[in-house]
C-alpha cells in the first residue's frame, strides 16, 4: 500500500499540538505534589481539587461539542487554549483552596473541550480516511513525545523546596497553549455553512446513528478500562499490592511512552490493512492482556519478577494505545456527518472525563479494600466486552465504513482545493 501523505495545514496542527503536549508534560506529573507539599493542601482536599476539574471537563464538553458544530472547531479549540493559558497561569499563584477552586475550575473546564476540538479541526483538515488515519497515529506519537520530553524536564527542575521552580512550569504550559494558539490563527476552519432552513441537530441524531452509538459505547468502556485505570491503578496496585519501589512505577510510565513512539508508526502500516471493527477488537485484547500481566505482579512472587510484570504491563499497555489512535478518532469522524462531527467527538472524548471523575475512586477504593484482584478481574472483563463490541460493530458496518483503502474519498484537502478553501472561515 502506497505512503499516505498527510496535507500540510494538518501537519501545522499537529506541531502545534506537540508544542501544547510539552507545556502538558511539564505540570502532568507535578500538580498533586505542587498543591499538596508546596501549599500545603491536605491530600484528600486535593482529591477533591482534581475530581473538581474533571466534573468541569466533563460539564464543559457537551457544550463544547454544540458550539464546534455551530461556529467550528478552529475557534472553540483557540477559546479552550487560551483558558488553558489563564487557568495554568493561576495555579502558579495559587496558595489556598479557595484561590484555587476558580482556577482549577477553569481549568477543567478548558482542557477537557481541547481535545474533541483538535480532534474535529484534525479530521477536517486531512478528509481522506488514510491521510486521516496517518494524521491521528503521528499526532499520537508526537504527542507522547511531547508529554515525554516536558515530563523529563519538569522532574529535572522542579524542587518542593524552590516554588517558584513549580511556577515557573504552570506558566510555561501557559506560553505553550499561548503558542498553539498562534498558530490557529493562520488556518483554516472547515466546516459547512448553516442554512436558516437547516433542521436543528442534537446529541439524539449523533446517538441515533446505531454504529456510532456503538463506537462511543465501546471508548466509555476503554476510558474506564484504560487511561483512568492506569492513573490512579498503576502507582496505587503497584506499590500497595506488588510493593514495587516509586521509582518503578516512573519507569513503567517511560516505557510506555518509550514504546508508543517506537512503534506507532510501524503499527499503522499494520493497521491500514485490518478492518477497522477488527482494530477496536484488537485493542481490547491487548489491554486484557496487560491488566492480566499487571495483575500476576500482586501474587507474592519474586521481586525481580514483579517488576518485570509491571514493566511488561506498561509495555502491553502502550502496544494497546497504538492501535487505538488510529482507530477510535478516525471512526468516529467517519461516521458522523459534517453537521454532527463536534457533538460526536464531544461524546467519545467526553467518556473520558466521566471516567477519570469516577475511576480513582473506584480503583483507590478497591485496592485498599483488600480487592485488588477483583479489580483486575473487572478490569480484563470490561476489555473483553470490546472485543465483543468490535465483532458485534464489524456486522453493522459496510465494506467502505469498515475499510479504510474502501471508504469513498472526500474531495482534495480544504487547503489546495480552490473551491473549499473559498468556504473556509480564516480568522
Amino acid at each position: 500500500m502506497a505512503l499516505t501523505r498527510i496535507p500540510h495545514a494538518a501537519k501545522i496542527v499537529i506541531a502545534g499540538d506537540a508544542v501544547a503536549a510539552l507545556g502538558t508534560g511539564l505540570i502532568l506529573p507535578l500538580t498533586l505534589i505542587y498543591l499538596h507539599q508546596v501549599r500545603g493542601m491536605r491530600l484528600p482536599v486535593v482529591g477533591m481539587l482534581l475530581a473538581l476539574q474533571a466534573a468541569a471537563g466533563l460539564v464543559a464538553v457537551p457544550f463544547a461539542g454544540a458550539l464546534m458544530d455551530r461556529i467550528g472547531a478552529r475557534k472553540v479549540l483557540a477559546g479552550a487554549l487560551i483558558c488553558q493559558a489563564i487557568g495554568s497561569a493561576g495555579l502558579a499563584w495559587t496558595h489556598s483552596v479557595l484561590t484555587a477552586i476558580p482556577v482549577m475550575v477553569i481549568f477543567g473546564g478548558s482542557t477537557a473541550p481541547r481535545f474533541p476540538a483538535f480532534m474535529t479541526l484534525l479530521a477536517g483538515l486531512s478528509p481522506r480516511p488514510g491521510e486521516q488515519q496517518r494524521a491521528f497515529a503521528v499526532n499520537f506519537t508526537v504527542l507522547n513525545a511531547g508529554i515525554g520530553v516536558g515530563g523529563g524536564i519538569g522532574a529535572a527542575l522542579a524542587s518542593v523546596h524552590h516554588p517558584g521552580s513549580f511556577e515557573a512550569m504552570f506558566l510555561g504550559n501557559a506560553v505553550c497553549c499561548l503558542a498553539f494558539t498562534a498558530v490557529l490563527a493562520r488556518l483554516p476552519d472547515v466546516r459547512q455553512p448553516r442554512s436558516a432552513q437547516a433542521a436543528k441537530i442534537g446529541y439524539r441524531d449523533v446517538l441515533a446513528n446505531r454504529p456510532l452509538r456503538a463506537v462511543v459505547i465501546a471508548t466509555l468502556v476503554l476510558a474506564f478500562t484504560g487511561y483512568a485505570a492506569l492513573d490512579a491503578g498503576l502507582p496505587a496496585f503497584a506499590t500497595v499490592e506488588a510493593h514495587a519501589p516509586v521509582r518503578i512505577v516512573a519507569l513503567a510510565l517511560t516505557v510506555n511512552t518509550a514504546l508508543i513512539v517506537a512503534a506507532q508508526l510501524v503499527v499503522l502500516r499494520l493497521v491500514r490493512t485490518l478492518r477497522r471493527s477488527r482494530a477496536l477488537a484488537m485493542i481490547g485484547l491487548i489491554w486484557a492482556l496487560a491488566w492480566a500481566v499487571f495483575g500476576l505482579a500482586g501474587l507474592g512472587l519474586s521481586q525481580p519478577v514483579r517488576i518485570a510484570c509491571i514493566l511488561g504491563f506498561a509495555a502491553l499497555f502502550g502496544l494497546g494505545e497504538t492501535f487505538m489512535a488510529p482507530t477510535i478518532s478516525p471512526l468516529v469522524n467517519s461516521l458522523a456527518d459534517d453537521r454532527t462531527r463536534g457533538r460526536a467527538n464531544a461524546l467519545s472524548t467526553g467518556a473520558y472525563s466521566l471516567a477519570f471523575v469516577v475511576s480513582p475512586t473506584i480503583s483507590t477504593g478497591m485496592i485498599a479494600a483488600g480487592l485488588a484482584g477483583a479489580w483486575i478481574g473487572l478490569l480484563c472483563a470490561g476489555c473483553l466486552a470490546t472485543v465483543g463490541i468490535g465483532f458485534s460493530l464489524g456486522r453493522r458496518l459496510t465494506a467502505g465504513q469498515d475499510r479504510v483503502d474502501l471508504e469513498p474519498q472526500p474531495p482534495a484537502d480544504p487547503v489546495s482545493d480552490p473551491v473549499l478553501a473559498a468556504s473556509c472561515e480564516v480568522a
